[in-house]
């Protein structure tokens, strides 16, 4: 994103609602680490609806940081602006009813795996990107909030690393010269990417998730197979979801 610096002190620039949100999530964290390089995950989309896989590959992440022996504070998820979102498959989901099926969808992984939240990372849903009415594109995306981290946390050493699906990294793989983890899934893909842990590039292989998409959610909605949204959803996200379908097949849209 392009900023003018000469018409806009620093100081005030960084004063906004990505600021604020950063250090309310970060501080806190930073505060119970000693350690002197720090991770914060990150995965962007337009979660149009989110489901299962897309907190599952963050967790998966945290879990292959942490084997490595790195120290991952959270993870964030940024979903994309209406402007965005509204172009591609019907029915879209406005921004304010996206944000709060993600919300929904965080409290009820917790929910469901409450036995084991000391081998899970800490999920938080970060407004500032969908909050816009133009498009931001990812590596923007990732460029704005390491900035962020970098003004806010000078003494402190904190990495964004962006988490995606391998069919994802597939397509941007031309984005990425460091700090990216990509997930494959079944079916697995073929590809001839090499990792790198110096610069924290790394592919990781999910044996065990579905393979979950939102454009198989609102397909099956189509069709009337609810069976595959509740197995696709958090259970509170799964009824938000359905009422929103149904309002707006109701009135024809």
């Amino acid at each position: 994103m392009q900023r003018n610096k000469n018409n806009q002190n620093l100081d005030d620039y960084f004063n906004n609602n990505l600021d604020s949100d950063l250090k309310k999530i970060i501080s806190p964290l930073l505060a119970n680490s000693n350690s002197k390089e720090n991770i914060v995950l990150l995965t962007t989309g337009a979660f149009n609806p989110i489901h299962r896989m897309h907190l599952e590959i963050l967790n998966i992440a945290y879990k292959h940081l942490i084997s490595k022996k790195h120290n991952v504070l959270c993870a964030l998820i940024s979903p994309s602006a209406d402007c965005y979102v509204k172009h591609k498959r019907k029915p879209f989901i406005p921004f304010e009813k996206r944000c709060e099926i993600i919300d929904e969808s965080i409290n009820d992984f917790y929910t469901e795996n409450k036995n084991k939240e000391n081998n899970m990372v800490k999920i938080y849903l970060n407004t500032w990107e969908g909050s816009h009415f133009y498009f931001i594109d990812f590596p923007d995306v990732i460029n704005e909030i390491q900035t962020h981290l970098n003004y806010l946390y000078k003494e402190k050493k904190i990495k964004l690393v962006y988490v995606c699906g391998m069919d994802h990294y597939t397509k941007c793989y031309y984005c990425f010269d460091k700090n990216v983890i990509a997930v494959d899934r079944k079916p697995f893909t073929s590809y001839d990417f090499k990792e790198d842990p110096k610069r924290l590039i790394y592919f990781v292989k999910d044996e065990n998730t579905e393979p979950y998409s939102s454009t198989a959610i609102k397909e099956a909605f189509e069709k009337g197979d609810f069976d595959i949204i509740k197995k696709s959803t958090f259970p509170n996200a799964y009824q938000i979801i359905i009422d929103f379908f149904q309002d707006l097949k109701n009135k024809g849209e």
